[in-house]
């Protein structure tokens, strides 16, 4: 049986990580202020696209990782 900690596995969070990082260093750069809420959202969804295609990367390729050496 998975546990949360096998699902959150799949989001690769310290990709993830780095993607939201990117992106809110990005928004701070930016040359117009950006309103907190709009950041905020822009975030969560950078950081929840970023975890889905994680995700689906790993579904795409567990036939080829199962075959490969290591």
């Amino acid at each position: 049986e998975a546990q949360f900690g096998d699902y959150f596995a799949l989001l690769k969070p310290r990709v993830m990580t780095l993607v939201v990082f990117t992106a809110f260093v990005g928004l701070l750069a930016a040359p117009v202020s950006v309103h907190p809420f709009v950041g905020f959202t822009a975030i969560l969804f950078i950081a929840l696209g970023g975890g889905a295609s994680g995700a689906l990367n790993m579904w795409y390729d567990a036939d080829i990782d199962a075959v490969m050496r290591r």
